[in-house]
């Protein structure tokens, strides 16, 4: 993929380095899945399901650029316009505080990735004091000057001084499997909790049954950027011993609103002759509607006591 002008990322030039499970550290798996130069491998020691080679730790934030959320290739890489679908998630992102709201009604929020800024509108709304973290520059700017929320922060979670437990309310949807380390991270989390607070974390369940019947074509196979693949167990687990009590983890919510245009695109993922049939509704692509494979887990956690 290239982009416009000299700046923009090629992400053919990224490097790849091979690694073992960040879970546990063997390097002794089962492929999964060949797609290469990438493999999706579950580790022979804890089960955990992981991608290499990948991006190394120190260059993973350059995917994450502006033309993040708008490739050309978004069933690959990334968002085809994400920030000019904003009724689709604000409507996904109503739902999500919903859920959210069941267990913290108020307090200091952080979101973590939190693109275009539409859940903290939302929380904002609703009484909460908010705060992003978000690595696209375009993204915080669509944030600051389209919605006016000028507490979003352009750097990583890590680069940010903030108080031990500050928030209230912590929440990181679809993020967890880009993080170079992901355990670390829930850790950063525990400790910005206050003692009362809650975490809300959304990923993709590798065990699922729409990833076991779609095998390589599953759409959360984006190697570049999902580099892991939590399950029920392993979601647990990473909690745990990160300090954390899981409160709830459901599939029943963790659907999203998705424009015609959108599922077009992706059906080119799964059956090409499905998806050049539905290209003649491409006039009708602004055309809404809620979908929830259950390929999906929502979790609620709170600091171990």
């Amino acid at each position: 993929m290239t982009g416009n002008g000299d700046d923009r990322l090629r992400l053919t030039d990224l490097p790849l380095v091979p690694v073992a499970c960040a879970m546990c550290g063997s390097d002794e798996a089962k492929v999964i899945v060949s797609d290469p130069p990438f493999e999706v491998r579950r580790c022979g020691r804890c089960a955990f399901v992981y991608v290499s080679p990948r991006v190394p730790d120190d260059e993973i934030h350059r995917i994450y650029g502006d033309e993040y959320f708008q490739s050309d290739c978004p069933s690959d890489y990334g968002y085809g316009g994400y920030l000019e679908d904003a009724a689709c998630h604000r409507k996904t992102f109503r739902k999500k505080a919903r859920f959210v709201t069941r267990f913290k009604q108020s307090g200091r929020l952080l979101e973590i990735g939190a693109a275009g800024g539409f859940f903290l509108d939302e929380m904002r709304r609703r009484g909460f004091q908010v705060e992003g973290v978000e690595l696209s520059p375009r993204a915080c700017a669509f944030a600051r000057e389209q919605l006016g929320i000028e507490t979003i922060h352009n750097a990583r979670l890590q680069d940010l001084d903030f108080a031990p437990a500050s928030f209230d309310l912590i929440v990181a949807f679809d993020v967890i499997e880009h993080l170079a380390d992901p355990f670390t991270a829930l850790r950063d989390m525990r400790r910005l909790l206050a003692p009362d607070g809650v975490l809300v974390l959304q990923t993709q369940n590798v065990a699922s049954l729409a990833a076991r019947v779609l095998g390589r074509r599953w759409h959360h196979y984006k190697h570049l950027e999902h580099i892991y693949h939590f399950d029920p167990d392993s979601m647990r687990r990473a909690l745990a011993e990160a300090g954390l009590e899981t409160l709830e983890l459901t599939a029943g919510r963790s659907g999203k609103y998705i424009s015609l245009a959108f599922f077009i695109e992706r059906m080119r993922r799964y059956n090409r002759i499905a998806h050049l049939l539905l290209k003649p509704l491409e006039p009708l692509g602004h055309l809404r509607f809620y979908v929830n494979p259950f390929d999906e887990m929502l979790v609620a956690a709170r600091p171990e006591t």
